[in-house]
């Protein structure tokens, strides 16, 4: 097939990181090129926040992000304030609302509309498309790339872009074949793994839970050390824990076989002895076990408590209950555990743990330290945020230093 040629800048993926990167790119004077694995661009973007698109947040911090170079994530999150996100969706026409929680969305709370607005400006830029274009290579040619696709089209552009998604929703496009074409060009990839996905869980006395949601705080712990702790609205599954609690500890789980464990309190802001006194008090007005704990937890949560220390059966007297069976079930009301088997697969997952180390690019422009002129953002690269619009936070973020540094370097190497 004939070779296209002559564009300043290409970018491989049109997610949000990638767009992000060629509205910035043309807006700086390239000639951008952008390929798409799809049909379409951006189809990822219109399942973000439950088709609300949560674009960022207010707080922006090292510590909603997963990663194994912390400091040099912390150095590039300094330089990506929430507002430079809202100062580029704005300079698109896009007005975002600002509630109270931190987390941004649209005005119109439609994640359509950011995609709408993100592909009226790369119409106004003139960027090129293409797509069905899946990368299989990237070449180095003299002072430029060759972007080699699947069906033998051929790209050339003085710089690249790597801006493909990781493995996560492989429905929406998430394959990860473009951290092979990293690993081609010399960079390392950290082991992947699911994040924001439910958890698959073993607890014998949890049947019957699936569909029951209770406010509690999670502990997750690896051979007995404590990883992290979320509070929030659990949700039990016939395979194990999910909600945003389950997802947000999901991101700790990449050792392959690790003893995990969580424990979750249903009674987060009581102390044990205070516990153990409210069920001293309830034996006055309760007659049985089927009564001890009503209007505390949810009814069959409670049963399936009681009947993991023992107490049994539901008719049983709750005076007959010890003083060692009470002490028994605060310590179960207090941490329930669960052993954990797994993440679910891919398909539930809503990004990418892993990836290329951060400190193989540049921390403010998201150029490759191994090859002059390749550029990697969002997913690809090893950090992977909590539920609240970190992840898409990052992914404009990237793309926009890449797509502006990428621009500049393309313009000024031409010029020589």
């Amino acid at each position: 097939m004939k070779e296209q040629t002559g564009f300043d800048v290409a970018i491989a993926g049109a997610g949000a990181s990638g767009l992000a990167a060629a509205v910035t790119a043309a807006g700086a004077g390239a000639r951008v090129l952008l390929m798409e694995r799809m049909d379409r661009v951006g189809k990822k973007i219109l399942a973000t926040g439950n088709g609300r698109c949560n674009l960022t947040n207010l707080e922006i911090s090292a510590r909603h992000y997963h990663t194994r170079d912390r400091a040099a994530l912390a150095e590039m999150l300094a330089q990506m304030p929430a507002q430079k996100t809202l100062s580029f969706f704005e300079g698109l026409g896009l007005l975002c609302s600002m509630p109270e929680d931190g987390k941004i969305y649209p005005y119109c709370f439609q994640a359509s509309m950011v995609l709408d607005c993100l592909l009226a400006a790369i119409r106004r830029r003139r960027v090129c498309t293409a797509l069905k274009f899946d990368v299989a290579a990237v070449k180095p040619r003299g002072r430029d790339f060759a972007v080699l696709s699947v069906d033998g089209r051929c790209v050339t552009a003085r710089c690249v872009i790597l801006a493909g998604g990781g493995l996560a929703a492989p429905k929406l496009g998430g394959t990860g074949g473009l951290y092979q074409v990293a690993r081609d060009l010399g960079h390392t990839v950290t082991p992947l793994y699911p994040c924001l996905v439910p958890i698959k869980c073993k607890n014998a006395f949890a049947g019957g839970l699936k569909g029951i949601r209770v406010r509690a705080r999670g502990v997750l712990t690896c051979a007995g050390r404590r990883l992290g702790e979320q509070t929030g609205e659990w949700l039990f599954t016939d395979y194990g824990l999910s909600g945003i609690p389950a997802l947000q500890l999901s991101c700790l789980l990449w050792k392959l076989d690790a003893p995990y464990e969580i424990q979750i309190d249903f009674f987060p802001d009581w102390k044990p002895e205070r516990l153990a006194a409210l069920l001293d008090a309830r034996r006055g007005i309760c007659e049985t076990l089927e009564e001890w704990l009503l209007g505390t937890v949810p009814k069959r949560v409670g049963y399936a408590v009681m009947k993991s220390v023992g107490l049994a059966p539901l008719s049983r007297p709750v005076a007959g209950v010890d003083a060692a069976q009470t002490a028994a079930l605060v310590r179960a009301l207090k941490g329930w555990t669960f052993e954990v088997t797994g993440p679910l697969s891919w398909e539930q997952a809503q990004t990418t743990g892993g990836g290329v180390p951060l400190s193989e690019i540049d921390p403010e422009t998201c150029m490759s330290r191994r090859r002059r002129g390749l550029f990697l953002t969002g997913e690809l690269l090893d950090a992977a945020g909590n539920c609240g619009g970190y992840n898409l936070h990052w992914a404009w973020n990237t793309g926009m230093a890449a797509g502006l540094a990428a621009a500049r370097m393309a313009r000024r190497d031409r010029s020589v």
